[in-house]
C-alpha cells in the first residue's frame, strides 16, 4: 500500500467519504477511481469495489482507494469533489497534461 496521493479530495468529498469509512457504511472495502474507454473519449469511473490483481492500493486521507495500475497515468492529479445539491461526486482534472 502506498501513501503517495495520485488523486485528491475536495473538503466536501473528504468529509462525506470519511464519514462512510468511520461509520462502516462503505458498500465495498475500497473507493475505485479509474477510466473507461480511451484517453480522448474516455470517462472517469468512481465507485466502491474490491481490490484486484491489477490494482495499486492507497490510503489517502484515511480513505482506502484502489486504482488499476494501467489507468494510473490517466487519473493522476484528479480531484474528487462532492456537491450534494447536484449529482453528488464528480471528478475534475485541474491541470490536464497535453
Amino acid at each position: 500500500m502506498s501513501n503517495n496521493s495520485p488523486i485528491s479530495f475536495s473538503s466536501a468529498a473528504y468529509e462525506n467519504l470519511v464519514a462512510l469509512v468511520q461509520q462502516g457504511k462503505m458498500p465495498e472495502p475500497f473507493l475505485r477511481v479509474g477510466m473507461r474507454g480511451g484517453t480522448c473519449g474516455g470517462t472517469y469511473v468512481l465507485g466502491f469495489d474490491q481490490k484486484t490483481e491489477f490494482d495499486e492500493e492507497y490510503l489517502i486521507q484515511e480513505i482506502p482507494v484502489v486504482i488499476d495500475k494501467r489507468q494510473l497515468l490517466f487519473v493522476l492529479g484528479t480531484e474528487i469533489s462532492f456537491e450534494p445539491s447536484a449529482s453528488g461526486y464528480y471528478l475534475h482534472k485541474p491541470n490536464p497534461i497535453s
